[in-house]
């Protein structure tokens, strides 16, 4: 069989075929995972869906296909007797400290923060990640102290809030406390903080049209 010479034409060739021997691995990757992993993201859903809606009541319910609307997707929840159980809200805030942070956020019909979910972010891993756990915290108790430390010190502070389930962004003020508002930030992660509380107080008024920081100067582009 008589060489290939080595010249321009052979290389276009060559590189061609594996060009297009690469690209129909590529598509038949793509083909075989495309499903699962559409599976796995959906089930990932469903069960965000569940977890900020129902917590750990064990009810039967439906959901509503999902429905989309100036950047956020909104999935309404129904009990077998199609009473509304409450709405979980995809919401995403491009400012956070690495860059956007997306939560879903589920309300009860009257807006209480029933749970919630962060989806995607690009936090320091110790500080802003702490996220997905610090807004579910209850308030610890005030420590108790001896007489002479509280003469010396003064009284113990109150332990801040940082547990939103059971607030209502619609009559809480869902921005950090060194601001003014009622939710303690993350330790050394205001920024995350701040990107989060605003996502929820969208996802909050996407549904129900406005939101308690509303009435603060400046609310709705927060720092």
């Amino acid at each position: 069989m008589k060489k290939l010479e080595s010249n321009i034409v052979n290389m276009a060739i060559v590189l061609t075929v594996i060009a297009v021997v690469a690209g129909g691995l590529l598509a038949w990757v793509n083909n075989v995972t495309s499903g699962p992993i559409e599976q796995i993201n959906n089930q990932a859903i469903e069960n965000g869906i569940k977890s900020v809606i129902l917590g750990d009541r064990d009810i039967e319910f439906r959901v509503e296909e999902p429905t989309e609307s100036d950047g956020f997707i909104f999935h309404n929840v129904y009990d077998m007797s199609d009473n509304l159980i409450g709405t979980a809200v995809e919401s995403t805030d491009k400012n956070g400290f690495g860059g956007a942070l997306k939560i879903m956020v589920g309300f009860d019909p009257e807006g209480v923060i029933l749970g919630y979910e962060v989806l995607e972010h690009s936090e320091t891993p110790g500080l802003g990640a702490q996220a997905n756990g610090w807004f579910r915290q209850k308030s610890g108790e005030v420590k108790e102290q001896s007489t002479v430390t509280t003469v010396l010190l003064g009284a113990p502070g109150k332990p801040g809030n940082h547990n939103i389930i059971g607030m209502n962004p619609g009559d809480d003020m869902m921005i950090v406390s060194k601001d003014g508002g009622d939710v303690d930030a993350i330790t050394a992660s205001t920024i995350t903080s701040k990107a989060f509380l605003r996502a929820v107080n969208a996802a909050y008024k996407a549904v129900f049209g406005y939101t308690a920081a509303d009435a603060v100067s400046g609310a709705s582009s927060q720092n």
